[in-house]
């Protein structure tokens, strides 16, 4: 991750330091296997990849003129796709987002938006196809 500011590295840190403190305490349940280390590191990666995902949803709504208010919609968009791509693949995969587009539709999201989102910040074709 190549952050311009360093408030969002310092906030990623901070939570992981949180986050590692508590697998200590033992207030978040550790992994099996019990190597907390790698477990700070896989929530590092993901909060990492959470800012970066932001980022790159706040550049394209900024680019279409859409509502700051609508960010963290918009943004939740962003994360939804990310999880749709870490369990689905191919043509199921266009699907659902396909289908996700619709229902963000009715929250207030602009669908051209929404399809920009997939389009610059995933690289996936969802138009509808017969």
């Amino acid at each position: 991750m190549k952050p311009t500011d360093k408030r969002r590295v310092t906030a990623v840190e901070c939570a992981v330091r949180r986050y590692a403190g508590s697998v200590r305490q033992g207030s978040v349940p550790c992994r099996a296997d019990g190597n907390a280390e790698g477990q700070a590191a896989n929530y590092r990666d993901a909060a990492e990849r959470a800012e970066l995902r932001a980022e790159q949803v706040r550049q394209v709504i900024m680019t279409h003129g859409a509502s700051l208010i609508q960010f963290v919609t918009y943004r939740n968009f962003g994360l939804h796709v990310d999880k749709l791509f870490r369990d689905y693949s191919g043509e199921s995969l266009r699907l659902r987002v396909v289908d996700a587009i619709d229902r963000w539709t009715g929250y207030g999201c602009s669908p051209g938006v929404l399809r920009a989102i997939c389009r610059q910040v995933f690289a996936l074709d969802c138009s509808r196809q017969p």
